[in-house]
């Protein structure tokens, strides 16, 4: 009984010794597996971070460009973007826009002339929201004008008027 006991306890010892061994070599691979690969550069090389987004604001308007705030429409909402090229020395022809519009200049110069007279230029990266005025757009310039438009109205509201005749 003696000799089974020993042998049972030889037999338990090594099943032991194997589990440890084999905890062993899994922790190792764990710890290899999670360790550094060995760069080919130097170590003072600093680990630059991945880049960010970045976000510039353009406008910012709780009113048109004279002034008047800018109200929503009560209809089913419809927004229309647009691109607008117009060559050197065209005229839009005097209109108005019954719902917000707000304009980017892609390139060239743009001048917006209201029929009260007032004129603003506006030149590549300007963003601003279109004067209610009835007004005429003139590119007096040499190159074209592209403009990006979002026209915020809604569903049936013509983009821009005539005046009346």
């Amino acid at each position: 009984m003696v000799y089974f006991t020993k042998q049972r306890q030889s037999t338990v010892d090594a099943n032991l010794r194997r589990r440890l061994s084999l905890c062993g070599l899994l922790l190792a691979a764990g710890l290899l597996a999670g360790a550094p690969a060995q760069a080919e550069t130097t170590t003072t090389e600093a680990v630059k971070p991945p880049p960010m987004p970045k976000s510039s604001v353009l406008l910012q308007s709780t009113t048109h460009s004279n002034g008047v705030p800018i109200v929503y429409p009560t209809g089913m909402p419809q927004v229309t973007v647009r691109v607008t090229e117009i060559p050197s020395g065209a005229d839009t022809g005097v209109h108005n826009h019954p719902i917000p519009l707000v304009t980017y200049i892609l390139t060239g110069e743009l001048s917006i002339r209201s029929v009260s007279g007032t004129v603003h230029v506006y030149k590549k990266g300007d963003a601003f929201v279109e004067t209610t005025e009835f007004h005429r757009g003139v590119n007096e310039g040499k190159d074209p004008v592209r403009l990006l438009a979002f026209y915020i109205g809604e569903v049936g509201a013509p983009l821009s008027n005539k005046p009346p005749q």
